[in-house]
């Protein structure tokens, strides 16, 4: 009988490892992320593309294989979890981007980027099954080791908020199978939506139609000869959070965001003291101190916008800490719920 695989039947799952680097079995119980549209893209490490023995023709000879990884990209909307306070299973994904998860009691959860947190890696199993009564069932690829940078975004008044990510790993192995495992306990809540939603920057009330925080990290190997794969794990060297956002433009007086911009031409520092944040009905952000260094007049539904850009800078970035509930390093919280 003829083996082909659905793309449209792809599945991905996946578990924060117990020691970096070193891959965990995982179960149908890890299986509960509703994952959209996952990729992946191998990359191997190959030695001299232009290999060519001195044989008196024309004839190329054989490359060498060397280390081999990959990334993996998925995009998951982000709704809560069971209650309020429960981490919604999407947050190890978050984890493998570096953030960690603090829980504020009953009331909510809040995510903050911590360098503790550099190499908290991820096993992560992709799936492809095969169609009709095709034996074996199905491969599966199997990537340890992994870590990730992800935006957060909105795209539109009424859209959910989204999560894209992309993961990098060292490849483990390609296999048949011949049982896949079953999804479990799901989060069932819809995703946060861009309605009744409030957007300030230092203070001021905003209305804009989209918005994006990319988390910024650099990913990179730890390299070992020693592994099959040349690595050990991937971790990450290097966070430059940015927000970007389209809010109308204002009156100066109401709000000066060219003037903020520059007022570092001056000498003074141009810092939001009071942050930026964003109040949903369920999950929101927070922004200790950022500094817009883009400000560009734009077309908003035929209305005059700011298309912004902010560099966010760490909550003890002055020596004092702009958000009392947050660590000194924190440049930023996704906030599920709320703190009290």
């Amino acid at each position: 009988m003829a083996f082909s695989l659905s793309l449209n039947q792809r599945f991905l799952f996946a578990k924060v490892e117990g020691t970096p680097g070193t891959m965990e079995t995982l179960t149908g119980a890890d299986f509960n992320v509703r994952i959209r549209n996952p990729e992946i893209t191998p990359i191997v490490e190959w030695a001299d593309d232009a290999s060519k023995s001195a044989t008196g023709y024309h004839d190329e000879d054989e490359d060498i294989a060397g280390a081999q990884s990959a990334t993996i990209a998925f995009t998951v909307r982000l709704g809560i979890g069971d209650t309020i306070s429960t981490n919604p299973n999407w947050v190890k994904f978050m984890n493998g981007c570096g953030l960690k998860d603090n829980g504020y009691s009953s009331t909510g959860v809040g995510l903050w980027p911590q360098a503790v947190y550099d190499n908290k890696t991820l096993t992560i199993w992709v799936y492809d099954v095969s169609t009709g009564a095709d034996t074996p069932n199905g491969m599966v690829y199997k990537f340890a080791g992994c870590m990730g940078n992800c935006v957060v975004t909105q795209d539109g008044v009424g859209k959910p908020m989204v999560a894209n990510f992309t993961f990098t790993g060292k490849c483990i192995d390609v296999e048949d199978v011949t049982t896949l495992p079953a999804g479990a306990d799901f989060d069932t809540a819809h995703a946060e939506k861009a309605l009744n939603q409030t957007l300030a920057f230092g203070g001021v009330n905003q209305k804009v139609s989209s918005w994006s925080l990319d988390l910024g990290n650099e990913i990179s190997p730890l390299i070992n000869q020693g592994d099959l794969t040349g690595y050990d794990y991937y971790q990450i060297t290097n966070r430059k959070p940015r927000l970007t956002a389209n809010p109308l433009a204002m009156a100066v007086a109401t709000d000066d965001a060219w003037g903020k911009m520059i007022s570092g031409l001056t000498g003074t520092q141009a810092v939001f003291v009071t942050g930026i944040s964003l109040t949903g009905a369920n999950i929101g952000l927070k922004i200790p101190r950022a500094q817009r260094v883009a400000a560009a007049p734009g077309n908003r539904e035929g209305i005059v916008s700011w298309d912004s850009n902010w560099r966010l800078l760490g909550n003890g970035w002055t020596g004092s800490l702009a958000d009392s509930g947050l660590p000194a390093e924190a440049t930023f919280e996704i906030l599920i719920g709320a703190r009290a």
